[in-house]
């Protein structure tokens, strides 16, 4: 799976990463995986950098299921970093969507930028 997260409890901070060809499998695989995890607490901020994507394969359907389906509390900040044009655009329309179920989802170009967002 081309996907790993690590839970940072002293910065309730969780760190994810996603790079190659992104599936509908690693994308579902990753948010049931943090579920699970006995360090996950879904008031913690997020930081996922995606700048290691090559090949986005992951259907409309399963990103707007997904926008849906928050694992993370409303109102938590949540930082994306894309660097690529079409990730980038995909993460906004993500980030649209999943605003309507009261997440608060920055996407940025620079890890550096993402990082400042969350306070880090």
């Amino acid at each position: 799976m081309p996907a790993k997260y690590l839970i940072d409890v002293e910065r309730k901070l969780v760190i994810s990463e996603a790079w190659g060809a992104l599936t509908d499998d690693d994308v579902r695989e990753h948010f049931q995986a943090l579920r699970a995890d006995p360090l996950f607490d879904p008031t913690y901020r997020q930081l996922i950098d995606m700048t290691g994507i090559t090949e986005d394969l992951v259907d409309i359907t399963t990103k707007q299921q997904e926008s849906r389906n928050q694992v993370f509390a409303p109102g938590v900040r949540r930082a994306w970093v894309a660097s690529g044009d079409y990730t980038f655009g995909m993460a906004r329309m993500y980030a649209v969507a999943a605003e309507r179920q009261g997440q608060n989802i920055g996407v940025f170009r620079a890890r550096r930028d993402a990082e400042e967002w969350l306070g880090l």
